[in-house]
């Protein structure tokens, strides 16, 4: 070898173990990540003995299909939906309350009205449906 030469190096650096350890990293995040946040309903499934009496005593909360929200016959805007529910509440705290959904509206709707009237303090809530 001459003075001056340098000699060349044959040692490359691989890849291969680098990106295998970030694949099993991509992995581990995946499986142990939860981007959802999964709560319960409770529900309890009444025999339906007398239903139809205290239907008609009952709070009745209505979501349309066109996207509004009624409670009773009259129309409330969504913003308004929890003061108008803690309204009638406050007079009556063990009172009734059906939320009645039409055909075509998400289920998802409903169960967040759902949420809202169990956050507000109701415990007396049923779902129903409107044929």
């Amino acid at each position: 070898m001459q003075f001056g030469q340098r000699r060349p190096t044959g040692r490359l650096i691989s890849l291969t173990p680098l990106i295998d350890v970030v694949f099993i990293l991509l992995v581990f995040f995946m499986l142990a990540s939860s981007f959802l946040d999964w709560r319960s309903v409770d529900f309890t499934v009444s025999s339906g003995v007398g239903a139809a009496t205290s239907a008609q005593r009952a709070i009745l909360i209505s979501l349309r299909a066109d996207g509004s929200v009624a409670v009773g016959s009259r129309p409330v805007a969504k913003h308004a939906l929890r003061s108008v529910i803690t309204a009638k509440l406050a007079e009556k705290r063990e009172q009734h309350i059906v939320i009645r959904s039409d055909p075509g509206v998400p289920l998802q709707r409903a169960v967040n009205t759902l949420d809202l009237v169990r956050t507000i303090g109701a415990t007396n809530v049923s779902l129903s449906r409107k044929r």
